[in-house]
């Protein structure tokens, strides 16, 4: 008798935010949402929610996600869960179907990952189909993908199914090897639930290869495991496998158990299964000696079984009927079963299957070989470096002994250089002491001199501008008539010069005192001039309005001073005028007079102009004289404020 053999299927889920909302929250999500993205989110979760507890319900549900096609990657997880659907209804090639749609749209995506994995369930379909040949390839090939990128979970649901490709075809060593490697990873990612799926596999396995005790123990860790989780479909193709094997040692514990099966399946709305379950059943019935009801059983699940397990069944309905004494079915059942079971293990196929697997195994072996040539490379490769290593720190210890000597040599020549830099040094600064005392000495001279040519200049301006003043009284005496006031004036004239000599012996300001202001000053000293009848000096301001720094009116002053000591020196002038202006913080003072003027290309400039220029020099001024014989001389002064 067949025994069912347990598939894993693994696909993909599409982690939503709603995982961690109750059903009653998504409920209401799917009602109150004006979202229709949301919306279908919410309807995709509840069918991944009803997958365990109503296929029927969760179905309706992935219908109404699907009704969603704005998103591709949504729509690929929906048409992935369809498929779950119609593979859990046993309706194989819509569950096909709706896989392959999947895998499009992930192609689409570029997501070749998640295409590995929709190749798992694709490769469970054929598994089902009995098509071993298109399985193994497709499972070894999604194998190889996840073993690249280092993707065990997923290598290991394929290993899972491979195995039961290889029980399928009574290869029972191989599917063993197989299936424990899966468990193996399972085990050490604690995966609770694909341990569920693999363990009642593997006792299939073992019951199969002869081991009838590996096989109760497998299965009743598979049932504790699944009661412990309240897993109905895990516990439905777990009794189915109990019962399966206890149908040649207690056909009425076999019976329980099998019944079990077809009642949480019915709960569950689970079609995929059930028909192993029936014929299971018939084959209890069978043993009974119950030939019609066995032949019901086997009937049912003949529509519905493919590749091995419908040979078995073709079998059982062959002894049944002659249990019924119909040999005529019963020839008819048996010729259909050889000839199915040849078309399935023909040498050919069994070629084809080997190929594959060994051109896996093959590939597998050559990656291990090239990945021992690397490790040895590596170490090759390691062991030169590290010589040449050791060589360049040799070389560097060398090249660091012949600097350190280099160095040294050097230090000492740079220490001698050095010490005859230090005793030139020495020589120079003596010799720079006396440079400087020297220079100190000419420094004392020249400032003594400087001294001896401001007392002369200031001498000139101050003292000069007064005696010319004396000398214009004394030259106007001899047409006044009053004595007495003339007299007044002379002695006031007389006694500012005295008091200039006494201040220029004190050392104190060589300059007259125009606390009053410059302007003001300026006023006062061509009133005293005008007052001698001999030249009118008039003084105009234009637009000055600000007091001028006292250091600076002083050297201004003693400039016009020095003008008005020419004028009556030298210009032979009536009449003169001072005019004042101020722009852009620019103080402009014109002097004009009316006398003889002088040609400047011929004549030399005095001592009076030169201390001008000297002292306009100084305070960034501009000093311009327009004169020419006949036509009496205009002297500008512009200086910055």
């Amino acid at each position: 008798m067949k025994v069912y053999y347990h598939l894993v299927i693994f696909f993909f889920t599409f982690a939503l935010s709603a995982q961690e909302i109750s059903v009653d929250s998504l409920k209401r999500i799917t009602t109150s949402s004006n979202d229709a993205f949301v919306v279908a989110k919410a309807h995709l979760e509840l069918a991944k929610r009803y997958e365990r507890i109503d296929l029927k319900e969760g179905k309706d549900y992935a219908l109404k996600a699907f009704e969603y096609k704005s998103n591709d990657s949504l729509l690929a997880e929906t048409n992935n869960q369809l498929g779950r659907f119609q593979f859990f209804a046993s309706h194989l090639d819509s569950a096909a179907y709706y896989f392959e749609n999947t895998k499009q749209l992930l192609q689409k995506l570029k997501d070749d990952k998640r295409v590995a994995i929709v190749n798992i369930s694709l490769g469970a379909i054929q598994l089902r189909q009995g098509d071993y040949n298109k399985t193994i390839s497709t499972l070894t090939e999604s194998a190889q993908f996840f073993e690249k990128t280092n993707d065990s979970i997923n290598a290991a649901k394929c290993y899972s199914n491979i195995a039961s490709a290889f029980a399928e075809l009574e290869l029972f060593p191989k599917a063993i090897e197989y299936s424990e490697k899966a468990l193996e990873i399972f085990e050490k990612l604690d995966q609770t639930q694909f341990r569920l799926i693999t363990l009642p596999n593997l006792a299939t396995q073992h019951y199969k290869n002869g081991d009838t005790l590996k096989a109760i123990d497998y299965n009743a860790k598979a049932e504790a495991l699944a009661t412990k989780l309240n897993d109905k479909r895990s516990l439905s193709m777990i009794y189915n496998n109990l019962g399966d094997l206890y149908l040649n040692k207690d056909s009425d514990l076999a019976k329980q158990y099998l019944e079990k099966t077809i009642q949480l399946k019915n709960e569950l709305n689970l079609k995929s299964g059930i028909e192993i379950a029936q014929s299971n059943l018939g084959y209890v019935h069978l043993k009974k000696g119950n030939y019609r009801t066995a032949v019901s059983y086997f009937s049912k699940a003949a529509e519905k079984v493919k590749g091995k397990q419908l040979v078995f069944v073709y079998n059982n309905l062959s002894d049944a009927y002659k249990g019924l004494g119909n040999l005529d079915q019963a020839l008819f059942f048996s010729e259909k079963s050889s000839r199915l079971n040849d078309s399935i293990l023909n040498s050919e196929n069994q070629k084809n299957f080997m190929e594959v697997q060994t051109k896996y195994e093959t590939e597998k072996k050559e990656k291990e070989i090239l990945q021992l040539k690397t490790e040895n490379l590596q170490a090759n490769y390691k062991r030169k470096q590290n010589r040449n290593l050791l060589i360049a720190a040799l070389s560097a210890l060398v090249f660091t002994v012949v600097l350190i000597y280099v160095l040294q040599k050097n230090a000492k020549r740079k220490r001698i250089i050095m010490e005859q830099n230090l005793t030139i040094q020495e020589q120079d600064f003596n010799q720079l002491l006396k440079s400087k005392e020297l220079e100190g000495i000419d420094a004392i001279l020249d400032a003594q001199e400087q001294e001896r040519s401001k007392m002369a200049a200031d001498l000139h301006d101050n003292l000069g501008s007064k005696v010319a003043t004396l000398k214009l009284y004394l030259e106007s005496y001899e047409d006044k008539d009053d004595f007495s006031s003339y007299y007044n004036k002379l002695k006031t004239l007389m006694n500012d010069t005295y008091n200039e000599i006494r201040s220029i012996s004190k050392n104190k300001n060589f300059g007259a005192e125009i606390n009053k202001g410059l302007i003001p000053s300026t006023k006062a000293i061509a009133k005293q001039i005008s007052d001698t009848k001999k030249l009118n000096i008039k003084v105009h301001n234009i637009d000055v309005n600000k007091r001028i720094e006292n250091t600076l009116e002083i050297q201004i002053f003693r400039i016009i001073q020095e003008l008005l000591t020419n004028i009556i020196k030298h210009a032979n002038a009536t009449e003169a005028i001072i005019q004042f202006s101020e722009q852009n913080n620019i103080l402009t003072i014109m002097v004009e007079d009316n006398g003889k003027g002088f040609n400047m290309q011929s004549s030399k400039t005095g001592i009076g102009l030169i201390n001008i220029e000297q002292r306009i020099e100084k305070m960034d001024g501009e000093f311009v004289i327009d004169s020419s014989a006949g036509n009496g001389t205009t002297v500008i002064l512009n200086i910055p404020l």
